[in-house]
């Protein structure tokens, strides 16, 4: 008699363990007998027997049952908590060889050929006249994050209330690793007082200044790039942000013009 699971609960053991339908089922009816055969398995899970014996076969091969040899052939659970136990190591083994592997891509000849095509096409583009948009908060956070690790002298973060918590706890790391290299962090934002856990952050990595009125948003990095977030936070969703940047000292000198004069 095939076993009752309802496809909510079939669904959630696909989802947490990356199986298949079939896989699933034949998977759930082997932890409810222990150990089982091929045929009474694909009866319990109501699957073709010829089906059933790939997936078993699929499943041994990922070491969610193991088989015993014999006549019938049987086949053996193993324990779930064990299973997660090996997929953790296997997912940590696997990005152990990837950071690995990222590392030796570092100091390869492909990458460095890659750098000079870069710094060679980067060269026609003229100083001062830079700019570039980027789509979508995620996107243009991790463009500002990486400013930001290669600033050398200072970084100027200007904020809304309502966007300021987000922007520390986005660039927390980035911001860190610049003041650990000396870089002076300086955070603006019209905010009377500070949550006590906020300030603490922003502490951790620069100094906050009181803004008079609000300026916007926008980031200045060594004073010769600025990150402009050109939508009012209040209206637009952080995946639709349209976020510019802008390299080129005149600009970069007004905004901070704009920053001192309302900051006293």
């Amino acid at each position: 008699m095939p076993l009752s699971f309802s496809e909510d609960y079939i669904g959630k053991v696909r989802r947490m363990f990356g199986l298949n339908m079939y896989e699933a089922k034949i998977w759930l009816a082997l932890l409810s007998q222990g150990k089982s055969t091929n045929g009474k398995l694909s009866d319990l899970a109501n699957i073709p027997k010829s089906r059933s014996y790939d997936i078993l076969v699929s499943l041994e091969n990922v070491g969610f049952v193991v088989r015993e040899l014999g006549k019938p052939i049987t086949y053996k659970a193993t324990p779930p908590s064990e299973l997660l136990a090996n997929m953790k190591e296997k997912t940590e083994e696997s990005y152990k060889a990837q950071v690995e592997k990222i590392e030796k891509l570092k100091d390869s000849e492909v990458l460095k050929d890659l750098q000079k095509l870069y710094e060679k096409g980067i060269t026609f583009v003229k100083e001062g006249e830079v700019a570039s948009a980027y789509q979508g908060l995620p996107s243009a956070f991790m463009k500002i994050k990486n400013e930001i690790r290669t600033a050398k002298d200072e970084v100027l973060i200007v904020s809304t209330e309502k966007s300021l918590e987000q922007k520390i706890r986005s660039l927390n790391r980035a911001l860190a690793e610049a003041k650990a290299k000396g870089v002076s962090v300086k955070v603006y934002a019209p905010i009377e007082q500070l949550k006590e856990e906020l300030e603490h952050e922003i502490n951790r990595v620069g100094k906050f200044t009181k803004l008079n009125i609000d300026l916007g948003r926008f980031i200045i990095v060594d004073g010769k790039t600025v990150f402009i977030f050109t939508q009012n936070d209040k209206d637009v969703h952080p995946s639709s942000e349209v976020v510019v940047s802008i390299r080129g000292d005149y600009l970069v000198d007004k905004f901070k013009s704009l920053v001192e004069a309302h900051s006293k």
